[in-house]
């Protein structure tokens, strides 16, 4: 991509600055930065041109449904767990909130609730392969269930939440009057669902919970 040559932070940041090129960060969804036009308005331009091309397709029955990708791999998720960072399982994965425009975003939220010092991702969340008792965010009594603990983990789902919402909405618009079933790909990954902290991918949970 022409526009990535020029800005990196289109994409997904871990906190040792490593991008990952696998879909565009959500922090542009609102932030004109491709070629005038901001991450969401892609999505739904790109939506929009699909259904054009092949309305034929639709309204004689050979496309009933459509599924649309909403992270990392498609499916709903942040790309916390990327193998070509050395990504095993069962290994915690590392936060994705590290590029320019979830900095800002993540800043923006933290002013909101008058804690300017709480812009910033966790220092003590581990690496993509850590358990979560060996990291100080999230073992036993860590600071996941701290003030700033909550506020970070519900500022880094309700991220993910606004995208989906966002992105499902348009759906409906761009394939308004056809017979089309909306369909979406949840993530695979529960390694730590029953745990309260349920290290970085928490946003599942809160999701699932919403959803159910």
């Amino acid at each position: 991509m022409e526009i990535a040559k020029e800005n990196q932070d289109i994409f997904f940041t871990d906190r040792e600055g490593r991008r990952n090129t696998e879909c565009l960060s959500w922090g542009i969804d609102k932030e004109r930065v491709l070629r005038g036009r901001t991450g969401i308005e892609v999505c739904f331009d790109f939506m929009r041109s699909f259904h054009m091309e092949f309305r034929n397709l639709s309204e004689e029955g050979l496309v009933s449904s459509i599924e649309i990708g909403l992270g990392a791999s498609g499916e709903l998720r942040y790309p916390s767990c990327p193998e070509t960072m050395g990504w095993k399982y069962p290994g915690i994965g590392e936060f994705q909130c590290y590029d320019r425009y979830m900095q800002k975003n993540l800043r923006q939220s933290a002013l909101s609730r008058g804690h300017l010092f709480w812009a910033r991702g966790p220092d003590n969340a581990g690496y993509y392969n850590s358990r979560p008792h060996e990291t100080g965010f999230f073992c036993d009594g860590g600071d996941y269930d701290s003030y700033y603990g909550r506020f970070f983990l519900n500022w880094y789902s309700g991220v993910l939440m606004d995208h989906v919402d966002q992105v499902l909405s348009l759906a409906t618009l761009a394939f308004d009057g056809a017979e089309i079933v909306v369909k979406v790909c949840n993530a695979g990954l529960y390694s730590y669902y029953l745990m309260d902290k349920f290290a970085s991918t928490y946003y599942m949970k809160k999701l699932i919970r919403t959803l159910c």
